[in-house]
């Protein structure tokens, strides 16, 4: 069994690389930083299985493209779309060029890499990671919530068709919340509410796919405020969202 994890170097990518390491899969793991990668690579070749390491820059569809090529005779039953980055701060002040970087990581990868993996595949699962942040606009992660609502369109929407063209391959899509991770340092935000370990994440991850869900929002507080988004005004969630993120 294979599983191909992007992102893999830390955070939810990283931590997902053990869990599919201690069910038996071999790895195959990509990122842009090869020294933590390597260090992934070795403590995981203890648990006697292998691990191929790819230094990839995803940003460039080109590099994706060399992605796929690479592993394309790999009869893969896992890929986790994990590789992902936000802005924080007013869109009208972000450098439009770092937020394109960020739109083309955050969709147009996802996409080719979702698309192409499945076209691969003869069976298995896609898990693409999104964000709450998907299920509202979100004022100071303007442009990163846009891309998430993206992931979670397309992946839902992916997911049926593959299911009524009765192919035996799943999109599973993941709404973290806020998690323990270096999201914030990149993003440059300094968050005030506690996020979720990354191990609590990663276990509900791994529940939901071992139980073949389409969707799972790890942690039991994402899952509640997923119910009141439902009901709840566009104009007071966005005034609620811009006073959280404001205090970051």
């Amino acid at each position: 069994m294979f599983a191909v994890i992007t992102g893999a170097s830390s955070g939810i990518g990283r931590e997902l690389a053990y869990r599919f390491a201690d069910l038996g899969y071999d790895l195959v793991l990509i990122a842009r930083r090869k020294e933590r990668l390597m260090e992934v690579k070795t403590e995981l070749e203890k648990k006697d299985i292998s691990v191929t390491v790819l230094v990839h820059d995803l940003e460039k569809i080109e590099e994706c493209k060399l992605l796929v090529d690479e592993i394309k005779n790999q009869e893969i039953n896992v890929f986790v779309n994990n590789a992902g980055y936000g802005l924080y701060g007013y869109s009208m002040e972000s450098s439009t060029e770092k937020e394109f970087d960020m739109i083309s990581l955050n969709i147009n990868s996802l996409h080719y890499l979702t698309k192409r993996i499945s076209e691969l595949m003869k069976a298995g699962t896609i898990i693409n990671i999104s964000s709450m942040a998907a299920f509202l606009p979100t004022p100071l992660l303007a442009s990163y919530a846009a891309t998430k609502a993206y992931v979670s369109s397309y992946s839902e929407a992916l997911n049926h068709e593959l299911k009524m063209a009765k192919r035996p391959i799943k999109i599973m899509t993941v709404y973290p919340g806020p998690v323990k991770t270096e999201f914030n340092e990149v993003a440059n935000a300094s968050p005030k509410m506690t996020g979720l370990s990354v191990h609590k994440c990663v276990d509900d991850i791994i529940k939901g796919f071992n139980r073949k869900k389409n969707i799972v929002i790890p942690g039991f507080k994402m899952k509640l405020m997923r119910f009141f988004i439902r009901f709840t005004p566009k104009s007071i969630l966005l005034k609620v969202s811009y006073n959280i993120q404001s205090k970051k």
